[in-house]
């Protein structure tokens, strides 16, 4: 392997190894946890204080990782110019 791509291979592993000590790590809620409100049906109120209380850190970092990927899209998208 070539040195130059090294440094992407070993952050891209560093990243998939969080991720899915992430996702098998934690303890996810199911609909019968959630606070229930006979109202709303959906359930909105009841996600949305979840997310905004327990799980305020991962939603961070999940809008960190939806920011980069929808730059790097651009980026590609944008391609190489005219050279």
């Amino acid at each position: 392997m070539q040195t130059n791509r090294l440094l992407p291979f070993l952050v891209s592993l560093l990243f998939v190894a969080v991720v899915v000590i992430g996702a098998f790590g934690t303890s996810w809620n199911t609909v019968s946890e959630l606070p229930g409100n006979p109202a709303d049906q959906s359930n909105i109120e009841g996600i949305g204080m979840l997310i905004f209380t327990q799980y305020a850190a991962p939603f961070e970092v999940l809008s960190v990782v939806l920011l980069a990927s929808l730059i790097g899209a651009i980026y590609m998208a944008k391609g190489e110019g005219n050279k």
